[in-house]
């Protein structure tokens, strides 16, 4: 499947397949999940069955790119050794379920360093990883995602990725970039200038061949805001003509850009529930008028 994916993050409550119809109830070619709840340690049960279901609903819609979002309790730069075996246990839960959906990857928050600095929690971190890759069986992609900043977190910065895929050494460790996120750190990829000199900066410290998925999402937060609040596309401080810039890019190409903006407000959820028709429209019909840049 060629060109940009444009997807989704979708509840998969009541059976991981259900994840799939819920992208496609929405037109989304491509999308994201949880495996577990988000703000509990308590890993979900998948029964091999329903492993099986995902497996084969997926084959027979020809469904696109799946990705697995980790827990958000997770960090493994804690200085808490007990949250960090329970950050690592939730990592590899993940990609163990990821393993047998047969996903693309799972999507890690790697950690907050609480203002001390990467290196001061460098080597618990690489450990960490380390650890994770190696309990976890071969299939799915781990890419850390990109940051906003606030809190400490790493990944902020594109060398603080950068330096852990240097460290951890393995060709199962990407990265996500995620556009809300990497607007509010300073990096401006609303303009064509800007998105180059972002690129340049990425590519010079991670390396573009190791950006596996995007998250796309509009800005709340002003240019170098620092913090994480995302906006329907085209509502926000990055707008239409900055996802206009961004899926232009040749870098993006064959990408899924996955949505985990607020969505539109309804009468079931007035403050919006989550990624929409709407919004999966509104970046398909940007992907679509704007020619690949060369």
């Amino acid at each position: 499947m060629g060109g940009i994916q444009v997807g989704a993050h979708v509840s998969s409550s009541g059976g991981l397949f259900n994840a799939i119809n819920r992208a496609i109830a929405i037109e989304a070619g491509a999308c994201q999940v949880f495996v577990s709840a988000p703000q509990t340690w308590r890993p979900t049960k998948h029964t091999e069955a329903a492993l099986a279901q995902f497996r084969a609903r997926r084959a027979e819609t020809g469904f696109g790119q799946v990705w697995i979002h980790n827990i958000y309790l997770a960090n493994l730069a804690s200085e808490d050794p007990l949250m960090v075996e329970k950050s690592i246990a939730s990592v590899v839960n993940a990609m163990t379920v990821g393993a047998a959906a047969e996903v693309n990857g799972v999507v890690l928050h790697t950690g907050s360093h609480k203002g001390l600095g990467l290196e001061a929690v460098l080597d618990r971190v690489v450990d960490s990883l380390h650890r994770i890759l190696k309990a976890s069986p071969a299939g799915p992609m781990l890419a850390l995602e990109t940051m906003a900043g606030q809190g400490g977190t790493i990944g902020t910065k594109f060398s603080d990725l950068g330096t852990l895929l240097r460290a951890v050494d393995s060709p199962r460790l990407a990265t996500c970039l995620d556009t809300c996120h990497s607007f509010a750190a300073g990096y401006d990829i609303r303009t064509r200038e800007g998105l180059e000199i972002a690129l340049t900066e990425y590519d010079r410290e991670i390396g573009l061949d190791r950006l596996a998925v995007v998250h796309a999402n509009d800005s709340k937060t002003p240019l170098g805001g620092f913090r994480d609040r995302h906006e329907n596309i085209g509502d926000g401080y990055i707008g239409v003509e900055g996802f206009e810039v961004l899926m232009a890019h040749p870098a993006f190409q064959d990408k899924a850009f996955l949505l985990e903006v607020p969505g539109y407000p309804t009468e079931k959820h007035p403050k919006g529930g989550g990624p929409d028709l709407e919004n999966v429209r509104r970046l398909k019909a940007i992907r679509d008028r704007v020619p690949v840049a060369r």
